[in-house]
């Protein structure tokens, strides 16, 4: 069976002789056939009937294990021969086996508070801890946040279009200040808006 790799460019090498037709003119193609998909290269015979053809990588062409016949096809002179047919199959010519020898429990503990609990391996069993004490605020407490300050600022739908600059640069300042996930922020800005509509 011939093999193809998915990884390595290959040629495929035959020396072939005519009866009856000149070499000169002739020409040879390599074909590999699966079920599904048909490939074609084009190869070279010199004046002494060494064939060449050169194969390039199947990495996205063809999956390792792939089977089909492969076929050697020569054009002398108008006449189609089909000197040398095989089966093929697909392999890797380059493969890392990794075999893991042993892994070492990470303990992970919860509380109240964001907190991560990890034991590494030392001379001595020490325990790392890592707080986060930075409080989250939700996309309702940003809204309420941003409309008391535009209250304050004496900003409503009346003036909103004088008084633009002066809310962009509020705005801007605040998500400076707190740092708001871009997805939330056109959602708590709607919000904010439709509570100013509803002010008289």
């Amino acid at each position: 069976m011939y093999k193809l790799y998915t990884d390595k460019k290959e040629i495929f090498e035959c020396d072939i002789s005519l009866e009856g037709a000149s070499l000169k003119d002739a020409t040879a193609r390599l074909v590999v056939e699966t079920d599904n998909i048909s490939l074609l290269y084009k190869g070279a015979i010199g004046s002494n009937g060494n064939c060449q053809v050169p194969i390039k990588k199947l990495r996205g062409i063809l999956d390792e294990s792939t089977k089909g016949t492969i076929k050697l096809e020569v054009i002398a002179e108008d006449t189609y021969f089909v000197p040398w047919e095989s089966d093929f199959e697909v392999e890797t010519a380059k493969s890392v086996t990794v075999e893991i020898k042993s892994q070492s429990p990470k303990i992970i503990k919860e509380t109240k508070k964001p907190r991560m609990v990890a034991k590494v391996k030392k001379p001595l069993d020490e325990e790392i801890i890592i707080e986060d004490d930075t409080p989250t605020i939700t996309e309702t407490q940003h809204a309420v946040n941003l409309l008391k300050i535009l209250i304050k600022e004496d900003i409503n739908m009346k003036n909103i279009s004088v008084k633009k600059n002066r809310l962009n640069n509020i705005v801007a300042t605040y998500i400076k200040e707190n740092p708001i996930e871009k997805s939330k922020r056109g959602k708590i800005l709607n919000n904010v808006v439709k509570v100013l509509a509803k002010r008289k």
